[in-house]
């Protein structure tokens, strides 16, 4: 045996380790790639107060709905959706008309929505006919049909100082919006 072929042996192994290396790599980010390619786009819309109390838009009450849409975001993020920005024309629909406008004229968000990216758009509400009750509601559109394919709502019961009760809304509905998508990808 030469003194060389061991180092021959070596330089094949590490060869082949960097080849296989190689391989695996571009698998993986192909595969990751895919992934993210069938997961659909999905613009979603601060919750919007629509306060029918005797005192509407009471600070405290637009700081919980805040929280609630932060909260309910991140939860949809951690529910493997991939977020869109809003774009200009529906943050100036928002801003020029009521909390209800786009939950009432699902046609016209979508077509607000539709050069937009996403394939859905998820417009909500946090209806509040008490001092007692919030009820956060969602419907999730689909842009190209301009028709509800999912409408949810949730009953929040607390106080405006209780952040736990407001997450665990936005987790429960974050978490009804990621099984319809879950659904919808398994079909």
């Amino acid at each position: 045996m030469s003194q060389l072929q061991p180092f021959k042996l070596f330089q094949f192994k590490i060869t082949h380790l960097f080849f296989s290396l190689f391989l695996l790599t571009g698998m993986l980010s192909y595969t990751q790639a895919s992934a993210s390619e069938a997961l659909p786009k999905i613009m979603v819309l601060d919750f919007q107060l629509n306060d029918m109390t005797g005192l509407p838009n009471a600070p405290e009450e637009l700081e919980r709905i805040r929280y609630l849409t932060t909260t309910y975001k991140q939860k949809l993020v951690e529910n493997n959706l991939q977020l869109v920005p809003v774009n200009e024309k529906l943050q100036a629909v928002i801003k020029h008309q009521s909390a209800t406008y786009l939950f009432d004229n699902v046609e016209t968000a979508a077509e607000l929505a539709a050069d937009s990216g996403a394939d859905y758009l998820l417009i909500n509400v946090a209806l509040k006919p008490t001092y007692l009750f919030v009820y956060p509601r969602l419907l999730l559109v689909d842009i190209k049909t301009k028709k509800v394919v999912l409408a949810k709502a949730a009953q929040l019961e607390s106080s405006w100082s209780d952040q736990s009760t407001t997450a665990r809304t936005a987790e429960k509905l974050a978490e009804m919006v990621g099984a319809f998508f879950s659904k919808q990808l398994s079909d």
